[in-house]
């Protein structure tokens, strides 16, 4: 009986240790990615050239785009998005 009782002992010790092994490198993985992708990418500074008498009445930032929702001097309607890296123009829309 003291026999097959170490047995079990050794086997449960072995179980617990391949356990506590695949723990550590799900843990060790969750610690890697999340590390790296909060990395700060650095301060864009662009200068975006909006037409001349566009009035503002929204706006709406993601990770490489600015979107600006406005009125013409004319009263016509429009959507501006840019790349927020650069300052480039991506897409000008009228908005009826």
């Amino acid at each position: 009986m003291e026999r097959v009782r170490r047995k079990l002992a050794r086997l449960m010790a072995v179980s617990i240790g391949i356990m506590l092994i695949g723990l550590m490198a799900v843990l060790g993985a969750v610690v890697y990615k999340s590390a790296g992708s909060d990395a700060p990418q650095g301060v864009a500074e662009a200068v975006i050239d909006l037409p001349a008498g566009f009035s503002v009445s929204d706006t709406a930032v993601s990770d490489t785009r600015i979107l600006f929702f406005g009125t013409m001097p004319d009263g016509e309607t429009r959507l501006l998005v840019f790349d927020a890296q650069s300052g480039a123009p991506i897409a000008n829309h009228r908005v009826q």
